[in-house]
């Protein structure tokens, strides 16, 4: 039996963990593989202090050490789970990219190229104007905000090196490796987490109902995942100021562990949150801070609310896990402009959302109310090719090219005789 290895976070609560979930279940299903998750320690790997960052490198030594002895590894590759430090994030990928010659990885945010954004731009005009200061402080910015790409190029160099086939969730990230890298060993498919024959369950919306006094008539809006700034919540918040007092926000989800202090101060963007609703007449009684779900209710919950929110800033993502599920399970869904949603929608011809320019709660507001118009699709939110099958076969490749060759060796000495 082929034997397949997934370095990934697994135990811990974040969207790769979940998603690896999926993963390793379904190929398994899939093929009859035997599927292990080598789990990262992200408590050793996410440190900053030297005596922990050795003990991850010793880590990252025995999982390498590990990999040596399966058939085809995966490697789920966010760089904020091997390090905090750019060096360390790429050394140790580096050292699990040369366990194993059959390796995939998947880079979940692939972002190489850096866009001349509206601050670099800013920057440059200060400095023609000769504000030197400002614009120089402008620019050093931009350039910070940068040091995930240079990580990201040094970690895909690493990849190709080791000749790793490369898995992404757009053409535009494939395109943008085989452009900057001419390489071409790149697999292409969506994220998908939601089972094909998932049953929607009214028990937990039901139950969610009950616990908050909710009327019948009321209309629910969802936003899942982590809360973070580049989720858009503050824009949801203004948006509830212009839909009838009817339309409620249940905020599910948590903020990111990175962001716990342990001095138990709350995160800046989490309060700011919370003051704003706690202080605003007009968005206390409406809008509920409903805390982390598991994996199951939180697809009963996408399937069960009337629309889901997803007021994404651009922040490079190339694959949203919540977006998958809200799209694939959601009744009507709601989302911004964002370039990694036209990427999907390019893949994936959805036909229960409407799309507003980012940042514009105003057209939020309005966007939700055409929505809340239509009735959700009949036969389902989209017909597609791509399933949980489909991303278990793009995760198997070398296993059934392996599996093929003996055959082949037969039929070429079949001939011979």
């Amino acid at each position: 039996m082929n034997k397949l290895a997934i370095v990934s976070s697994y135990s811990d609560s974040c969207g790769n963990a979940a998603f690896t979930k999926v993963l390793h279940d379904s190929i398994e299903n899939a093929t009859g593989a035997e599927v292990d998750v080598l789990e990262l320690d992200l408590k050793l790997l996410q440190s900053s202090n030297p005596l922990i960052r050795k003990k991850a490198d010793v880590h990252i030594a025995a999982l390498a050490e590990q990999l040596r002895e399966y058939d085809l590894v995966n490697i789920q590759l966010e760089a904020g789970l091997y390090g905090t430090m750019p060096g360390d994030i790429i050394n140790r990928t580096k050292k699990l990219f040369q366990a194993n010659r059959n390796t995939t990885i998947t880079f979940h945010s692939p972002r190489l190229m850096e866009a001349t954004s509206a601050g670099t731009r800013a920057a440059l005009k200060q400095i023609a104007s000769f504000k030197i200061k400002s614009g120089l402080k402008e620019l050093i910015g931009s350039k910070f905000k940068n040091v995930h790409i240079r990580i990201n190029r040094a970690m895909l160099k690493n990849a190709i090196a080791n000749q790793a086939r490369i898995i992404v969730h757009t053409n535009r990230a494939a395109r943008q490796i085989e452009q900057l890298f001419d390489y071409g060993n790149v697999s292409v498919h969506p994220l998908k987490i939601v089972p094909t024959d998932f049953q929607p369950d009214t028990s937990v919306l039901q139950r969610v109902r009950e616990q908050l006094s909710l009327e019948a008539t009321d209309k629910l809006v969802g936003m899942f995942g982590y809360i973070s700034a580049y989720k858009g919540h503050t824009d949801a918040l203004k948006a509830m100021r212009f839909l009838p007092k009817n339309y409620k926000l249940l905020i599910f989800g948590r903020q990111h562990p990175q962001t716990l202090k342990s001095d138990g101060k709350m995160d800046v963007y989490l309060n700011e949150l919370i003051t704003t609703v706690s202080k605003d007449k007009i968005l206390k009684d409406r809008v509920f801070f409903m805390g982390e779900l598991n994996d199951d209710d939180f697809l009963q919950m996408a399937a069960g609310i009337d629309i889901a929110w997803l007021p994404y800033y651009e922040n490079g993502q190339d694959g949203s896990g919540i977006a998958s599920i809200c799209l694939d399970a959601c009744r009507r869904t709601l989302c911004s402009s964002s370039f990694a949603f036209d990427e999907l929608f390019k893949l994936i011809p959805y036909n229960n959302y409407l799309r507003f320019d980012i940042g514009n709660f105003l057209e939020m507001a309005s966007k939700t109310e055409m929505l809340m118009r239509r009735e959700p699709p009949v036969g389902g939110n989209v017909v597609s090719h791509y399933s949980l099958a489909t991303q278990a076969a793009v995760y198997i490749e070398e296993i059934a090219m392996v599996e093929q060759m003996p055959n082949q060796a037969a039929i070429k000495a079949t001939q011979r005789t």
